[in-house]
């Protein structure tokens, strides 16, 4: 089965970086969501990206640009949208019923040699495939954002995912230019594991004052070289986001896990990050 069409289904900050990578790429994607107009506006916000972070630094030209644009159709209505694809990658919200719903839904629809991938960044991809009857052709494609930079992709095998199915996910992750992990199935992964801890630490030692969050930030970049703190990262992210991946660690593999009461509260004001342009830093 060559890939050629791809179906992303959810055009959030992940869903329309992934399929602007895709396209990017040489792929067909098929672009899903709720509202039209949510699409139009992602759609123009790909096109902005395109201009001001690949073509005004001549890493593509403006042909180049609009040729991708065309490659991306978008569609409310996913039984269409699954159409004649090969894989489909699911980008939605952190809720486990949601996406076991989902995953049962396009089992349904989905041609049986239909790869079925999700882009949880810690949820199980043998808990979400267990609404499905073809459990072998479900596997987790881990982006990381934004994902047309990022130079991963954490690939995730199911308890049931068919090794077939493990190195075909492997071959198209590789075509776009992204080097490749495979990992088995469990809670976090490795990646949002590790960093969980580390930014969950982080406002554990902000929350005693230990430093400001600048002084935190600017610690972890400069002794560990990375490209941002893990306060700005949490900011980035979401704040939202993490709370809900430290809960359902915390339920998955025990108490250690338990998120800060710092987060907990800057989530239930509404302080999320870049999103609402106020978390740990102002926007």
């Amino acid at each position: 089965m060559k890939i050629k069409n791809v179906c992303v289904i959810g055009a959030g900050i992940m869903g329309s970086g992934i399929a602007q990578l895709i396209a990017t790429h040489g792929y067909n994607v098929n672009l899903v969501d709720v509202s039209e107009e949510l699409l139009k506006k992602v759609k123009n916000s790909i096109e902005i990206n395109l201009e001001r972070f690949f073509v005004a630094k001549n890493k593509i030209t403006k042909e180049e640009a609009e040729k991708i644009l065309n490659r991306i159709s978008l569609n409310v209505n996913k039984h269409e949208a699954v159409k004649d694809v090969q894989i489909v990658i699911e980008a939605v919200f952190e809720d486990m019923d949601l996406k076991q719903q989902l995953f049962s839904e396009l089992d349904n629809l989905c041609k049986k040699d239909v790869i079925l991938a999700s882009n949880t960044s810690s949820l199980s991809i043998t808990d979400i495939a267990l609404k499905s009857k073809n459990q072998e052709r479900i596997i987790g494609i881990h982006f990381f954002n934004p994902a047309p930079v990022m130079k991963l992709i954490e690939l995730i095998k199911g308890n049931n995912t068919s090794d077939e199915i493990v190195e075909k996910s492997k071959l198209f992750s590789e075509s776009l230019n992204k080097t490749v992990v495979t990992v088995n199935d469990s809670p976090g992964f490795v990646t949002t594991r590790l960093i969980y801890v580390l930014c969950n630490e982080a406002i554990n030692l902000f929350t005693k004052g230990i430093a400001s969050a600048k002084d935190i930030d600017t610690a972890c970049k400069l002794a560990f070289n990375f490209p941002m703190g893990p306060l700005e990262l949490s900011d980035l992210v979401g704040n939202d986001i993490y709370y809900h991946i430290g809960r359902y660690l915390e339920e998955e593999l025990g108490q250690k896990y338990q998120p800060s009461p710092l987060l907990q509260e800057m989530v239930e004001s509404g302080l999320l990050g870049r999103k609402t342009r106020k978390g740990f830093y102002e926007y």
